[in-house]
């Protein structure tokens, strides 16, 4: 077996609404798929697509899913202003800088930017 690449992240969700809310609402991420009768959205992440499945219990913040972006003072000072929950302030790191924010279900969304300039791969 030879793994390719990957393809999608998911995370279980209790409220599909303010979790849409929050990551195409406050993330920006472009919601291509929703099927409500099912419980399922898909984001596009970049690179991977970050998949919400509803109507069962949130695993307790149990998925982590780090997000390249281009300013990570700027993304800062907007979860401040929007009062989103930070696990873990900005941060620096040897080879990057990290924001660690939460979801409305406890998930961890890593805003990161390396300091290479590069993401994805």
């Amino acid at each position: 077996m030879r793994i390719l690449s990957t393809d999608f992240v998911l995370f279980y969700v209790s409220d599909m609404q303010k979790a849409i809310e929050f990551y195409r609402g406050f993330l920006g991420l472009s919601l291509e798929f929703y099927k409500e009768k099912w419980q399922w959205a898909e984001f596009n992440a970049g690179n991977v697509t970050l998949t919400l499945s509803g109507g069962r219990p949130a695993n307790a913040g149990g998925g982590v899913i780090a997000l390249a972006v281009t300013d990570l003072e700027a993304a800062a000072q907007e979860v401040a202003a929007k009062g989103i929950k930070v696990k873990r302030p900005l941060h620096e790191l040897s080879t990057c800088w990290h924001l660690e924010i939460l979801d409305p279900d406890g998930n961890t969304v890593i805003l990161h930017k390396r300091k290479d300039g590069t993401y994805g791969n």
